[in-house]
């Protein structure tokens, strides 16, 4: 999973991410929209200024189901996967850096976020 605002390491819903394990930090491939809403980020499925940063986490198939009802999928965020790029190896030795991997993340439809500021950088909190 790929998460870039309140479930990363330090954010307000970290403890959302209890019985997963933090992999790396990472990339998106694809340069994506973020935007700011008023209390979390929100990325939109269209192309945009720049990568996103985040965080790669390994979670367990029983925890997806929970984690797409604290996104409210499919009324908030929907899932998708896209390509990511780790920017440091994982301790566990089995992710190095620069690796491409496929990752889950959420999106929120264009019209959903359009109240939000861009974010031209790419990053959250900016």
């Amino acid at each position: 999973m790929f998460v870039y605002g309140t479930l990363k390491r330090g954010q307000s819903n970290v403890q959302v991410m209890a019985g997963a394990r933090f992999a790396a930090p990472a990339l998106s491939v694809q340069p994506w929209r973020l935007v700011a809403l008023r209390h979390y980020p929100a990325l939109v499925r269209e192309a945009g200024p720049a990568r996103i940063a985040g965080e790669l986490w390994e979670v367990p198939e029983a925890m997806m189901a929970m984690l797409d009802r604290f996104e409210e999928v499919p009324a908030l965020y929907t899932r998708h996967e896209i390509e990511v790029e780790c920017l440091a190896a994982d301790e566990a030795g089995s992710l190095a850096a620069g690796a491409r991997l496929p990752a889950h993340t959420y999106f929120m439809p264009a019209a959903q976020a359009a109240a939000g500021r861009e974010l031209l950088t790419g990053a959250w909190p900016a």
